[in-house]
């Protein structure tokens, strides 16, 4: 996974954001109208969380690292289905954002 990547999972399901998915999606939308690096980073930060969702690039080592914890998951697989919903929801055409896991 390549910084950009880690940067944008860090600040999109970290504590920071997590609780303004609405926000988030705005101003990933917005940055891609714009011109030059920013909409370089727009297409950038899609493709490298499509790439992990791919790949399955992340443990959930990984993961709780870069969140900080906040969202735990029991296994890889219902962590990549939250990535895959999260993907369709900030760059695709989901109009909600993906429910978060029942914690215990």
């Amino acid at each position: 996974m390549d910084d950009l990547t880690g940067t944008f999972i860090k600040r999109a399901f970290g504590p920071d954001c997590l609780n303004e998915p609405e926000d988030l999606k705005e101003s990933i939308r917005n940055s891609f109208h714009l011109r030059g690096p920013f909409a370089r980073s727009y297409e950038l930060q899609r493709d490298g969380l499509a790439e992990v969702i791919r790949t399955r690039g992340m443990s959930l080592t990984e993961w709780e690292m870069l969140t900080q914890g906040v969202v735990e998951f029991p296994g890889e697989d219902e962590l990549y289905a939250y990535l895959q919903h999260a993907h369709a929801y900030f760059f695709g055409d989901a109009e909600t954002p993906p429910p978060l896991p029942a914690q215990e």
